[in-house]
């Protein structure tokens, strides 16, 4: 049965007895029992999902052995259709995240308990599969309590510090991994933005954003020159991004999430202190090996508070950087550990990944009403795309942290290409 946003329709082959069978496996126990199923959406506009998933909620009773009924869900994080379905696919979407949570965090949760850490990376995964169409089936994290922050609203200080940290740990024992079993790492060596022709559809994305934000700021008086910077890095961002791919990571090289930022993330709220106590992050379709400044640029400008980032930017990477030496020297790390200066410099040598952030992903923590129906309003200068694109960057919210954040990247020098 399924129900939910209008016209859903759940998949046919999410049944009690399929989800008994994942369960069984997973748990390792014969006597489970799932009834009741209950398929909804898990989709509400772009919150709580991927740009290019299908997210659905099963909801049930579990039985376990002789223990009584109890109200349990998985997400299921299914292939899309259509256009959006072909780009996911020849892009490599779902191979890219079903390794990640086969073949990475596993490891990475193992060197973590290893060294008595109990930190959580991301939900559990109960099943994966490639054929005849991939999908996973993941932890309800709502079950723990976690939950999506506030829509419309930037992070603060008290949610980017255990983000910091969590994706330090991940960093970490990424590079350890990369250390002793590379083979493990290889398929994410291919950067978001490369030369692979398969990945064309979904990069239009980048420059199609940028320009929409280029003629925003072409109404502004007293920024003329950084318009004349904006519409360039249109035309260009992608033989940039290219060039800084290429030209970082050489040296010390970690498991990047790449598309680290608010809607990727859940948090715990502790229930008396009423402040974010754990984290949990998600979706790792764009995930790969590269410098760590790429997450860190991408999130510390594409989903900050901008007052936050102005007043404790180096404290946070500094946050960072111990963690990062922390980790590593307690798993024993055999490399180069980068230290609080050159972790600073491959900001500023990634700075691109910030200005992408701020340009392409924040209009949309800003946007209020419904999402977008497919990839195609994100990546194509189509009618429809161009006004959910203008409607987002015209926002009063946003409009105002660009024109802050803006000025900040042309005074860095970060538009100068």
């Amino acid at each position: 049965m399924g129900t939910g946003k209008k016209n859903y329709q759940a998949p046919e082959w999410l049944t009690a007895e399929f989800l008994q069978d994942v369960l069984k496996e997973h748990f390792k126990e014969e006597q489970l029992v799932v009834s009741e199923l209950l398929v909804k959406s898990a989709q509400v506009g772009d919150q709580a999902a991927g740009f290019a998933s299908e997210m659905h909620r099963a909801s049930f009773n579990l039985q376990r052995g002789s223990s009584p009924k109890s109200k349990f869900s998985v997400i299921v994080k299914d292939h899309p259709k259509g256009q959006t379905g072909a780009v996911a696919q020849r892009s490599k979407l779902f191979k890219r995240e079903i390794l990640a949570y086969k073949e990475v965090l596993p490891r990475v949760q193992a060197l973590l308990q290893s060294i008595g850490d109990q930190t959580k990376i991301a939900p559990i995964c109960y099943y994966t599969t490639e054929s005849p169409e991939p999908f996973l089936i993941l932890e309800d994290l709502q079950l723990s309590g976690f939950e999506n922050f506030e829509r419309g609203r930037l992070l603060n200080l008290d949610y980017v510090l255990p983000t910091i940290e969590k994706v330090a740990k991940l960093h970490a024992c990424s590079a350890i991994i990369a250390q002793e079993s590379p083979q493990v790492l290889e398929f994410f060596d291919e950067a978001p933005i490369s030369r692979n022709p398969d990945r064309r559809d979904f990069l239009t994305f980048f420059p199609v954003n940028i320009r929409c934000v280029a003629e925003e700021v072409a109404h502004w008086k007293g920024y003329e020159e950084i318009t004349e910077k904006m519409f360039k890095l249109a035309e260009n961002v992608l033989q940039n991004a290219l060039a800084m791919f290429e030209a970082t990571g050489k040296e010390f090289r970690v498991f990047n999430l790449t598309d680290l930022w608010i809607n990727n993330l859940m948090f715990h709220v502790n229930n008396e202190t009423k402040e974010p106590d754990d984290v949990v992050t998600l979706d790792y379709q764009l995930s790969y090996v590269g410098s760590p400044a790429i997450d860190l640029n991408y999130f510390l400008y594409g989903s900050l508070n901008e007052n936050v980032r102005k007043v404790h930017f180096k404290y946070i990477v500094r946050e960072y950087q111990r963690v990062l030496q922390q980790t590593l020297e307690k798993l024993n790390y055999q490399g180069h550990i980068p230290s609080l200066k050159e972790i600073h410099i491959e900001l500023i040598n990634t700075s691109l990944m910030g200005v992408i952030g701020a340009t392409c992903l924040t209009p949309l923590i800003f946007r209020e009403g419904a999402g977008f129906e497919n990839l195609e309003d994100l990546n194509s200068r189509t009618e429809s795309g161009d006004q959910f694109r203008r409607e987002n960057v015209e926002n009063p919210k946003y409009r105002a942290f660009l024109q802050r954040t803006i000025k900040e990247f042309e005074l860095s020098g970060f538009l100068d290409f």
